[in-house]
């Protein structure tokens, strides 16, 4: 992505607001920029204002219809607009948005739409040659849970070997945590699901 992107939820119900804000803190290059109910005054003037790269709506909690807020927008802005809905919603709800997250996605296929939609397959694939063959080794059984030593005896190497190409992973990724390049993995399609399972 090359620079970070700052997210705008408008959801009014707190629980999927706090979900959603953790869920975008774990993807790379993405900021949780703030929430909002949907019911303040003057929404779309403040959200020019604000200028955010993605806004994550759902159209039942504007106050007004969602293609006058999307059209308000986009005359001014050029956000990412995905809206934020029930899949069997009315297809009134549906049709303003190109792009759609449903309450019934779970975590994984949440942040692989939010990734998919905001940043082109031409980056994903920049950053996956940006991994050596060996560290893309090591990144898959980091994912699927090794510990270093188990990985150093895997692979055959020594554990300062391991722990060295994990820096440079973190480094080059800008990732730091396991959860986090676990799903990076995934996401990368380097682990599979099953994979994963498997492990557990």
């Amino acid at each position: 992505m090359g620079q970070f992107r700052t997210v705008v939820v408008i959801e009014q119900n707190y629980l999927i607001q706090a979900g959603l804000e953790a869920i975008i803190s774990e993807l790379p290059g993405m900021v949780f920029q703030k929430a909002c109910l949907g019911t303040e005054n003057n929404l779309s003037g403040l959200l020019i204002k604000q200028n955010p790269d993605v806004i994550i709506v759902n159209p039942e909690a504007l106050t007004e219809p969602a293609t006058v807020f999307l059209n308000t927008l986009n005359r001014q802005i050029s956000p990412i607009i995905i809206g934020l809905t029930d899949s069997k919603a009315a297809e009134h709800l549906k049709s303003p948005f190109t792009h759609l997250l449903f309450f019934s996605d779970n975590k994984l296929e949440i942040q692989k739409k939010i990734r998919d939609i905001c940043e082109p397959v031409s980056d994903r694939e920049d950053k996956k040659q940006v991994l050596s063959k060996r560290e893309v080794d090591i990144l898959k059984e980091v994912a699927l849970g090794l510990t270093n030593q188990e990985i150093a005896n895997k692979l055959f190497l020594s554990v300062h070997t391991v722990m060295t190409h994990r820096k440079n992973i973190n480094k080059k990724l800008g990732i730091k945590t396991v959860s986090g390049l676990t799903m990076y993995a995934l996401m990368n399609q380097l682990v599979s699901m099953e994979e994963m399972e498997n492990k557990q």
